[in-house]
């Protein structure tokens, strides 16, 4: 028995402590400095050195219980000592023991593993998968399904008045009843990213391995999802105590009574996440592309963008989306992939945090996400996720102990400017309210935006986008400062009116290269959009920030060959949601090798206009030569 306690005791004693967010050995230090100098300052301590590493110059200090910081500081004091450091500690990744873990590459490309390291999540925790349903009864699920413990099942009887009848175990939005049963496999495999069991010796493991699953289907027969299903599913789930929507889905009948649930639900508390969606291009889609939801795109297991996967400036973070494994709705395991993957790792992410700091806001924990996700930049696509790649250990860390430093500010677009109407004089009263949108705006301490070197003022801000003044017959280019530190240098159109410049651009079955500051003057710097192999040029954009005022379309392009004839096109946004309905037509003709301006009229902008603001542009060149890419020196909507 003694042989045990003793070795208990030892073990206590050298248990790691926690500082300043790193594991650390209690009574330990790494110092360099000569071994005298080194002997004499842990002498007057009452410290000693343990061990010499003379290849390096270090040596081992064990100094006295109890005194860890102050006997750090003393020894960074001292005479001839070069460098003290906490003898910090590692420890191997966390190893589930989940028989098909060793298949879940995904969860380490996260780092999902070394963040169970520190926490696993709670229980207390819940995400409402609105999805296709999931199988409760899933051998590696049934354990974290969440129960309305209000209600007694079976008795129909609305027992806790909430105005559903023996919803147990969840609800179903498309069918208006109590058993949202899984009929596509979607929801239960999106379920087991989220939080399938942990270490029972059985399939898989999710990232929040404890958290809870609350089943809210919305999705009907025709595997649809309607405004009628999600805006109550919304509103269900935020009052019945979701902290985390995960929703791999998108567009879907997008409309303001969904917006407006969304918004009810992030005013009661919930993050909500969604998938990015999976066409390959930088038209957003909802309701990832709302600014309060976390929008997540695809990566492959070399950490590129999925071909599938939607990206751009409105696509926050990124997580793997091919080659997944998963609970299945037959009770078995699955393959699966899609931005519907990728989101409920995020959505995990984010249970896994608020489990840990049960107190943390929405807000603390996004930040944390993005903040600490991976940067990364893909030619030609660029940075095409605002944040990068999610990282849950460096997440987790940050909300537990420090907030990670702010990503680099970055200016992406202007969503207004142009000189605009107005009298002959600068008047700062005649002037439009514009949006640079980008990240990392939220440490910049001493903020700037100027027009040819006048401030303007700047009327809100958050951590992606500053909004400002655009004083109208102000020339000169709008730039960003943090005080005497340039950030972005923007030039300003030319044209007396005000006007919105695409933003991005892409092209669904080949590549485009550059974007908004290509697009954005008659310079010579060109958006190119290239042929795909079927013979068309098809390049796809979007204006930001448009109002419902007389509106004209104005481009500037050449071809690198000519032939074949060319459609501009605007999405009708009115008849139904992206890509629901129809593009129109406003104008059609050859596809010029020289360089042509068009300037067509819109006469009723007000049906091209989603629910943010957004026009979606589409440019389609058929019937064109080997070798043709459109070069689009200027690209923009402008008032009348």
């Amino acid at each position: 028995m003694f042989p045990a306690v003793a070795s208990l005791c030892l073990a206590s004693l050298n248990a790691p402590v926690m500082i300043d967010g790193e594991l650390c050995h209690p009574t330990r230090l790494m110092v360099k400095a000569p071994v005298q100098a080194t002997l004499a300052a842990a002498s007057r301590i009452g410290a000693h050195i343990e061990r010499r590493i003379p290849e390096i110059g270090w040596q081992v200090v064990t100094v006295p219980s109890g005194r860890l910081l102050a006997s750090k500081r003393a020894l960074e004091a001292s005479t001839g000592v070069q460098l003290v450091e906490f003898d910090h500690a590692a420890r191997l990744a966390y190893t589930p023991n989940d028989p098909l873990w060793g298949a879940q590459w995904h969860m380490r490309t996260i780092k999902a593993d070394l963040a169970w390291d520190t926490s696993f999540g709670s229980s207390q925790v819940i995400v409402a998968v609105i999805d296709t349903g999931v199988l409760r009864t899933h051998e590696d699920l049934a354990a974290n399904m969440w129960e309305n413990t209000g209600e007694i099942p079976g008795n129909n009887i609305d027992d806790d008045n909430n105005g559903y009848v023996d919803d147990r175990y969840g609800w179903d939005f498309a069918n208006g009843d109590n058993s949202p049963e899984d009929d596509y496999g979607h929801g239960t495999a999106c379920a087991g990213i989220v939080a399938a069991v942990q270490d029972n010796n059985i399939g898989v493991t999710g990232v929040a391995p404890r958290a809870r699953i609350m089943n809210l289907k919305a999705t009907n027969n025709d595997g649809y999802l309607f405004d009628s299903y999600l805006a109550p599913a919304y509103i269900y789930g935020a009052n019945m105590g979701a902290r985390v929507f995960s929703m791999s889905y998108f567009s879907d009948r997008v409309s303001q009574s969904e917006k407006d649930a969304m918004n009810y639900a992030v005013a009661h508390g919930v993050l909500p996440v969604a998938a990015a969606g999976n066409s390959s291009s930088v038209i957003p889609f909802y309701p990832g592309a709302y600014e309060n939801v976390l929008s997540v795109a695809a990566v492959d297991g070399n950490n590129n963008r999925s071909w599938f996967s939607d990206y751009g400036s409105w696509v926050d973070v990124a997580a793997p989306g091919e080659g997944l494994t998963t609970t299945a709705a037959d009770g078995t395991y699955t393959g699966f992939g899609g931005t519907s993957g990728a989101c409920p790792h995020v959505a995990g992410v984010a249970a896994l945090l608020i489990g840990a700091k049960l107190n943390a806001t929405p807000t603390e924990v996004r930040t944390a996400i993005e903040d600490t996700a991976t940067l990364l930049n893909q030619p030609p696509y660029g940075e095409f996720s605002n944040y990068g790649l999610v990282n849950a250990q460096a997440a987790l860390q940050a909300l537990l102990n420090n907030p990670a430093p702010a990503k680099p500010a970055v200016v992406r677009y202007i969503s207004t400017l142009g000189q605009g109407p107005g009298q002959s004089r600068i008047d700062p009263s005649n002037s439009v309210t514009a949006r640079i949108y980008g990240r990392g705006f939220q440490a910049l301490q001493n903020l700037a935006v100027k027009r040819n070197g006048v401030p303007a003022q700047i009327i809100a801000r958050s951590r992606d986008w500053i909004d400002f003044k655009l004083v109208y017959r102000q020339p000169g280019d709008v730039s960003v400062w943090d005080g005497a530190t340039l950030i972005a240098q923007v030039p300003n159109p030319a044209v007396k009116r005000t006007c919105r410049p695409l933003i991005e651009a892409s092209a669904p079955s080949a590549w485009v290269d550059g974007g908004f500051r290509e697009g954005l003057t008659d310079d010579g710097q060109f958006v190119v959009g290239h042929r795909d192999q079927d013979g068309n040029v098809i390049l796809q954009g979007t204006f930001r920030n448009v109002l419902n005022s007389p509106s004209e379309l104005r481009i500037r392009r050449s071809y690198a060959v000519g032939g074949g004839s060319e459609e501009l096109q605007l999405y009708d946004w009115r008849s139904a949601s992206y890509p629901y309905a129809s593009w129109i037509t406003i104008r059609s003709g050859p596809c010029l090798a020289q360089a042509s301006t068009d300037t067509v009229s819109i006469a009723d902008i007000s049906r091209f206009i989603d629910v943010e603001g957004t026009v979606y542009f589409r440019l389609v060149a058929t019937g064109t030569p080997e070798n043709e890419a459109v070069n689009i020196d200027s690209l923009r909507l402008q008032d009348r």
